[in-house]
Formats: C-alpha cells, structure tokens, sequence
C-alpha cells in the first residue's frame, strides 16, 4: 500500500477572491490613500490600471492592492473570477472600494454620512457585463489621463468637475448627464432618453479654448440598426445625439456652446459598420458630429491625443481643439 507524506512548509492555496483570517500588518501610506480614491472615483480598476496612474514597479502596486483587499479597504468583485478563457492567460486582477476603504475616506476628507451605501453588497451583485463595460470605460479615462499628463498646454476636465457648472435644476437631478431627447424618424416621434459613459473637456488655457465631449464605449452587444427605433440600437443613438444638437439641448442642459460625440469599438469592422448605419439616414449623413476610433488603435498609443479619428464622412480627426 503507498503512503504518502505532507510537507509541512508547503503553504495551503487560497482562492484569490477570499481573504487572509490573518493578514500580515501593514503602515497605510498616502500612496495607499490615493489608490482607494482613485478605485472610488472609477467604480472598479484593474491592477494595470492603478499601476499607470500611480506608478512604480508592478510587483510593488500588486504588494500594496493586496494589502488593501487583506485589511478589507478594497474588494476585488466576485464575478470577475466567473470567466475563464482557454488559453488566456491570468487576467489582472479587478477591484472596488469596500465598506472600510469608504468608510476611511469619508473620515480623512470629512464627508459627512448621508445615506449609508453597503459597497460590499454593490459589489457582489455586480455581474459581468456592468463590470466589464465599467472597465471598458476605466481604460478610456485612465488612456486620456496619461495622455493629457503629457501635454503642459492641455487640461482635462471630466465629469465630476464639469457638473459644477450645470444648471442648478440640472445639477439636483439624480443623474445630471441624462437627458431626453425629442426623435422624429419615419413619422415616429419618440422622447429617447441618452446618457453618456463618460464626459470630459480639454481646454487649452493658452488660447481659452474648451472642446466638450461624451463617450460612448461599445462592446459590440448592442446591434448596430434595427428597423424599430424604439428598440435599442447604434443608430438610435446617433439619431438622439443628432437631435440633441440641432434642438441645442446640448446648451440647455450643460450649459455647453459646443461637443462631439466619440464611440469607442471592439474592431475597425464595426466602426465601418457604424459609419455606414449613420450614413444611411439623413440627418445622420456625414455628420461631424460623431467621431470613431477602435480599441486597439487607439489604446495602443503611447499618447493617446494622437490618434486620429474617423469621422462620418471618411476623414480624419484630431480631438484637441484648433489653435
């Protein structure tokens, strides 16, 4: 009969997604601090992510994420571990603020309470496609954030900032950047309500100029046109936002005199197929509205302020405004 023996120095495995009944003790460090902020403000990160925009060597980012997931700052969301692709490789790792980490925040930076949140429970009820599409908009800010840096002519607003200067009716409002808009398409008249994935402004102090822009991230989920507007589509999309600034609800609602419209896709097929869904309409047609660009060429750039843009009508286009 074989026996077989245990080693005693080999350490037991632990799942990834469950933490240490007794984490080694650790000095919580302004760095640390900042990551939490930066995990709070985006809603989930990656370690890549945080690694870019706090720098440093990935080994010690990774030290300190894992750190905060042990002593309960930080979460690292359930569903990420329900995908496993053959052949993929390790994923990096994804996380969210934790009920600790809020809690820390709050008493560093005074926020009062308010109406308590369980971000632990908001995590685990978060399934894959929210968390991969808020990813999807991680990669854009964190790709904008580091281009920007880059430039000393070039300041970034996004969202959180371009609300201070809503409307105040607007500025009460549950959700600021969504508004319905009034479609007329095919006889069909439909109150379609749009709300951006992301908002942001580049000024440029040096000539006072500001270009306003909202982005949409597609996943290549949604189909691009469907005959029935009513029906979720690309296509509805581009329509609502055509309307949008030919009524200039744009200058209504945020106070905006001007924006454009990015979509980000999966493929350079499906930014063709995009164009050709908002050129089959009129008040589509070769709109300078909208401009294109597919992940990989975009996200493969070392400054991302240089990547030129597709637009409807086949030309190129850069995002800083013209000097």
């Amino acid at each position: 009969m074989m026996s077989t023996t245990t080693n005693p120095h080999t350490k037991s495995y632990r799942p990834r997604r469950v933490r240490s009944n007794n984490p080694p003790a650790f000095q919580l460090t302004e760095r640390d601090i900042k990551i939490v902020q930066l995990v709070a403000r985006h809603r989930f990160l990656n370690s890549n992510h945080v690694r870019r925009l706090v720098g440093g060597s990935a080994k010690n980012v990774t030290n300190r994420l894992k750190a905060l997931f042990e002593h309960g700052l930080l979460d690292r969301p359930q569903n990420q571990f329900d995908t496993y692709r053959m052949g993929g490789g390790t994923s990096p790792l994804v996380y969210a603020l934790a009920d600790k980490g809020a809690q820390l925040l709050a008493d560093i930076f005074e926020q009062p309470d308010g109406k308590r949140i369980s971000w632990t429970h908001k995590n685990k009820s978060a399934n894959q496609p929210f968390l991969q599409h808020t990813l999807g908009i991680a990669d854009f800010a964190v790709a904008l954030q580091l281009a920007v840096a880059r430039h000393d002519d070039v300041e970034l607003i996004d969202s959180d900032e371009l609300k201070d200067n809503f409307p105040a009716e607007i500025l009460a409002r549950n959700k600021p950047f969504r508004l319905s808009v009034p479609v007329i398409h095919k006889n069909l008249r439909l109150d379609i309500g749009i709300e951006a994935d992301y908002a942001f402004s580049l000024y440029l102090p040096k000539v006072r100029r500001k270009a306003f822009f909202l982005v949409e991230i597609d996943r290549g989920t949604m189909p691009v046109a469907r005959r029935d507007l009513r029906q979720s589509s690309i296509l509805r999309k581009l329509l609502a936002y055509q309307t949008m600034w030919k009524t200039k609800l744009h200058q209504k609602h945020f106070g905006w005199g001007n924006f454009r419209v990015l979509f980000v896709t999966e493929s350079t097929e499906r930014v063709e197929n995009m164009i050709a869904a908002a050129n089959s309409q009129s008040p589509t047609k070769q709109s300078p509205l909208f401009l294109l660009a597919d992940k990989s060429s975009l996200y493969d750039l070392e400054d991302a302020l240089d990547h030129q843009w597709r637009d409807t009508g086949g030309d190129l286009q850069n995002l800083l405004p013209e000097m």
